[in-house]
């Protein structure tokens, strides 16, 4: 596509890649991210859209843009044909001096092991690759390029799935972590983009199988929704999911004021909860839960409204709530309370992890724990790190961390998001029997969870090139001699 505009002396043509170009540059200056002093991860497949991205990057990087690091991931899904997409994206990166890196895994094998499908198995191991990445080059974010059908298909899965209007924010330009420069941009313009570039992608035959329920939204369900019922139903679902990411920024920062003004040293004043719109109660409510307990992820629609009766209740009343807890409202005040089992069972033994010292041996659940202090990262530790023997991460982004096993409400940050240790555990295949077994380094006082020992790591306090100091935790199955 062209955009023309008539002047008296002739015709000033404007193409699809002057276009893009400098939309992806206000993108990233609004970031923060248009300099040289910047280093970007940018995630490659060869296909048509991260293949244009790349390209975008690479002539801003020229006019005085960010640093690029290109990552590409090898899934061993399609043999040959995948192996031809790594080689296509090297030979891309070296003709423009880009650096890049590349690593291969096996995805059917990891999906089998797991009891995942194949796209989620994907998922994981690619955002896992490219948080690696991030971490050993320092990098400030991690480019993809979702582009606006990526968003309206992400919108409407969520819609089938059931969701609030936090999940219908769905994808966001930046969210701290990951940058989308190109999320208003329509695929449309992006093929016409590569065309006028002479770009030769590489396709992905996956994105062809009706089988993965993603490509079925794509080739099926959206093409009769635009045809039977709204031709313009992609922009209306990314209109819904910019309405809803702007409207739940503005909720969530209204509940906060809310909370400030409800919360008292023994819990929320009740006086203040009856005097807020059941909407705004709910969200004050989830704060409440989320901050007194750490589970967010375990507050359901039920709980919300258990509390919300509290609220309206006459005289003492109580409900139970999940992971050991009830709640109570009286004297005005609505408290939550772990009761005396979970609370021993929270007490239960734990050792907190002298990180400021320079050598440490800790013996716990039949292992020895090696954690020191280092000033950077060697080949050795590379390794220990991809055998999962041991953890890495930036020293000052660390709370007071302890070394204890499973409790009720635990979490991990992952790179696809929050997920309940329980359900990390069944997603490995952990047996039932060795669960409450697993030592688990936790962040103090929290359900928080760092590293599940000799398993996934949290996604928080990456290694990077500015990290001055790094702390280490490592270990070994077998005791020390007495």
């Amino acid at each position: 596509m062209r955009i023309t505009k008539g002047t008296p002396c002739g015709v000033l043509f404007l193409y699809q890649e002057q276009i893009l170009q400098k939309h992806v540059e206000r993108v990233l200056r609004a970031q923060s991210f248009f300099s040289p002093a910047c280093t970007l991860i940018v995630a490659c497949s060869g296909g048509t859209d991260s293949l244009a991205l790349l390209d975008v990057l690479e002539r801003l990087r020229a006019a005085g843009g960010a640093e690029l690091v290109c990552a590409h991931y090898e899934h061993g899904i399609r043999g040959a044909d995948s192996i031809a997409d790594a080689h296509f994206v090297e030979e891309f990166c070296a003709a423009r001096a880009i650096s890049c890196v590349c690593a291969a895994g096996d995805v059917p094998v990891y999906a089998r092991k797991h009891r995942l499908s194949i796209e989620a198995a994907a998922r994981i191991c690619r955002y896992d690759f490219l948080h690696r990445v991030r971490a050993e080059r320092g990098g400030d974010a991690i480019v993809l390029a979702h582009h606006a059908d990526d968003l309206a298909e992400t919108v409407l899965l969520r819609i089938l799935r059931g969701t609030g209007p936090a999940g219908l924010a769905a994808m966001r330009v930046w969210d701290g972590l990951h940058l989308r420069p190109l999320l208003s941009v329509k695929r449309m313009q992006i093929e016409e983009y590569a065309a006028e570039r002479g770009l030769s992608p590489r396709h992905d035959a996956t994105n062809d199988a009706m089988d993965a329920r993603r490509n079925r939204v794509r080739r099926a369900l959206l093409p009769a929704l635009a045809h039977d019922y709204n031709p313009a139903v992609r922009e209306a679902l990314t209109r819904l999911s910019t309405l809803a990411a702007e409207e739940d920024a503005y909720l969530a920062k209204l509940a906060e004021d809310a909370y400030v003004r409800a919360v008292c040293p023994e819990g929320l004043a009740l006086a203040v909860l009856r005097d807020l719109h059941p909407a705004m109660q709910r969200r004050v409510l989830r704060l409440f839960w989320t901050r007194e307990t750490g589970m967010a992820q375990d507050f359901s629609y039920l709980h919300e409204e258990r509390l919300r009766a509290l609220i309206t209740a006459k005289g003492t009343a109580r409900t139970e709530m999940p992971g050991g807890w009830h709640a109570a409202a009286r004297y005005g005040v609505l408290a939550l309370v772990c009761t005396p089992m979970a609370q021993r069972s929270a007490e239960k033994s734990e050792i907190l992890l002298p990180l400021g010292d320079e050598y440490v041996i800790i013996n716990f659940q039949g292992m020895t724990f090696h954690v020191r202090c280092l000033t950077h990262m060697t080949a050795d530790d590379l390794r220990r790190m991809e055998r999962r023997e041991a953890v890495y991460a930036d020293l000052a982004q660390m709370p007071p961390l302890v070394l204890r096993t499973r409790r009720a409400g635990d979490y991990i940050q992952l790179p696809i998001g929050r997920r309940k240790i329980k359900d990390v555990f069944i997603d490995d295949k952990i047996p039932r029997e060795d669960r409450d077994n697993i030592p688990l380094v936790a962040a103090a006082g929290t359900h928080e969870i760092f590293w599940m020992v000799g398993g996934r790591r949290s996604v928080r306090a990456p290694v990077t090139a500015s990290s001055s100091d790094i702390l280490s935790i490592a270990f070994v199955k077998e005791t020390i001699a007495r």
